[in-house]
């Protein structure tokens, strides 16, 4: 060993003490995993760096964050739990550290990266009471492939810490999900909805794009739900929701802002765009076999901004006299204008 590791493995631990409070007061885990890398380069340098979760009852670990080489080859890995290093620590618990020579007793590689080059890595398990929450992978590749043993205890004094801050950011997410979402049906709900389209439109003011608003309401849901009862009119409300979801683009945000009322933000989308979004989704709950008569309708309002307001008020109240409308003309439609 160096006579001068013990100075830099205390110097590293202390740097793991100074970056602690920064990493665990990150709100998501995007922004954790940033900033787990940026404190772990300025003690450890690294080429590489991964982390991969471990799912229930999966028989593969899924990569969620990667930086340096290959991150595109690396977020569309699988490793498998047998036949890995990082499934192999998953299953041990125990680090693995391998230099650029060394031979691997696990025999996957990142499909898509080079097979000849030069790497050393350390693999250590993120670990949080009792649960192995995944791995934290850190590569050294090219010339200079390898770990000194301080880097390498350092490595694993990190992962300790990373392991925590994963957890917190995971347990932040999940409450923060569940707040915004509708439990029946998985879209968001009224309260993201509202926050959502403020943003998109304070968005549009700046950018001078547009921002298009649909309001729907399940036709003569109430009958459903009279005679058939608030189970099947619950399985009626989420096979509806499916329908939206499938009928919109992926970047719409699908809200269920009541109990039969939903409502769509198209950022970016023009009148004409949301015009045909509009009389598409119509069409798409017409012909589909929902409900227990196999016939459901959908009445559709639609506003686009700017021109038909700026503010969310003056814009839900464009879209909603639109689905007044539709409703009044017989349902079925959509009134765009």
């Amino acid at each position: 060993m160096d006579q001068d590791d013990p100075i830099r493995l205390t110097r590293g631990l202390e740097s793991i003490i100074d970056a602690a409070a920064s990493i665990l007061a990150e709100g998501s885990l995007e922004s954790t995993f940033d900033e787990m890398a940026r404190a772990l380069e300025t003690i450890v340098p690294f080429t590489s760096l991964a982390v991969y979760s471990t799912q229930d009852h999966a028989p593969v670990l899924l990569p969620v964050f990667a930086v340096g080489r290959y991150v595109d080859e690396t977020l569309a890995g699988r490793p498998p739990l047998q036949g890995s290093i990082a499934g192999q620590v998953v299953r041990t618990r125990t680090l693995v550290h391998y230099e650029a020579a060394a031979p691997r007793e696990s025999v996957y590689q990142v499909p898509g990266t080079p097979d000849d080059e030069p790497e050393a890595l350390v693999c250590t398990p993120l670990i949080a009471g009792s649960r192995v929450l995944g791995t934290l992978n850190v590569w050294r590749e090219g010339v200079v492939a390898e770990f000194a043993p301080h880097e390498v205890e350092l490595i694993q004094r990190f992962a300790t810490l990373a392991a925590l801050a994963y957890d917190n950011a995971r347990q932040r997410e999940r409450l923060s999900h569940q707040a915004r979402t509708d439990e029946l049906t998985g879209l968001f709900n009224r309260r993201h909805f509202h926050e959502r389209l403020g943003s998109e439109l304070a968005r549009a003011r700046r950018s001078g794009a547009p921002v298009a608003l649909m309001l729907l309401d399940v036709d003569d849901f109430k009958a459903v739900n009279d005679t058939h009862g608030h189970p099947v009119g619950d399985s009626v409300l989420r096979a509806f929701a499916g329908l939206l979801g499938d009928a919109v683009r992926g970047a719409d945000v699908v809200c269920r802002t009541g109990g039969e009322e939903f409502a769509v933000i198209l950022p970016g989308a023009d009148a004409a765009e949301a015009v045909a979004a509009a009389h598409r989704v119509v069409a798409a709950v017409r012909d589909a076999d929902v409900g227990p008569s196999g016939v459901l309708t959908a009445s559709v309002g639609l506003a686009v901004a700017p021109a038909e307001g700026d503010t969310v008020a003056a814009l839900f109240r464009t879209a909603d006299d639109r689905l007044l409308e539709a409703k009044a003309q017989g349902k079925d439609r959509a009134v765009t204008g």
